[in-house]
């Protein structure tokens, strides 16, 4: 069996864990969680994709080496511009917001038949939502995880509406609600990061200083 990281079992496990029957891996760099799906659920269809082939051939010579080369398909393409009808779950992980935004919406017409997206990004986890729920998903699952000292949010949306306030697409609907241990160790994180801006910020430049004071009490009040 392969061992994968922590971030990357988080996302198998909201794979494994839900009704998915054909999923396409973007980004799939090395192949290491299409291994472990396939290893945990061989009636899953594959695909793992990347734009570039120097991540394909690791995958390739990592597919060989676990003896599933004839069960996962590996897909040279930009995005999700190759998909088909029968995909009805997209993994995008190890990328930033903008890029994964980009890849969904460049290709929106090809996410017909896809019913899931489930999406780790680096970064500005806010507007990912905001995003994401305007191309028609709502949010299902989400976990934070800590790696190697740098924190992850995995998110699961669903094709669907719901309504989301601003507070709840900044920390999480779900994340929010349960505020579990690492719900506090990040938010509390990010605020300390939110005050040491602030103490950069000269007194005199009250418009730049308004909205991230305004930030810090939101996550004073969350987190205390």
């Amino acid at each position: 069996m392969i061992n994968i990281n922590s971030r990357l079992k988080t996302i198998a496990n909201f794979i494994l864990e839900s009704d998915a029957k054909s999923i396409i891996d973007v980004g799939c760099d090395h192949a290491f969680l299409d291994i472990y799906l396939f290893q945990n659920n061989n009636n899953l269809k594959i695909i793992a994709s990347d734009i570039n082939i120097g991540p394909l051939l690791k995958a390739k010579e990592n597919l060989l080496k676990y003896h599933c080369l004839d069960n996962i398909k590996l897909e040279r393409a930009d995005g999700i511009s190759k998909i088909n009808n029968d995909i009805d779950t997209i993994v995008i992980s190890g990328m930033g917001m903008e890029t994964i935004v980009e890849i969904l919406t460049n290709d929106k017409n090809k996410m017909k038949s896809v019913k899931r997206l489930i999406i780790s990004s680096n970064n500005k986890y806010e507007t990912l939502r905001y995003k994401i729920c305007n191309l028609g998903f709502y949010i299902n699952k989400e976990k934070i995880i800590n790696e190697e000292g740098k924190y992850y949010i995995i998110i699961e949306f669903i094709k669907g509406f719901s309504k989301y306030s601003k507070k709840q697409l900044y920390f999480g609907p779900y994340l929010i609600k349960n505020k579990d241990e690492m719900f506090y160790k990040y938010y509390l994180e990010i605020k300390k990061e939110k005050e040491n801006i602030l103490n950069r910020i000269p007194i005199s430049y009250d418009t730049k200083r308004k909205p991230i004071i305004k930030e810090i009490r939101m996550l004073a009040l969350e987190t205390s």
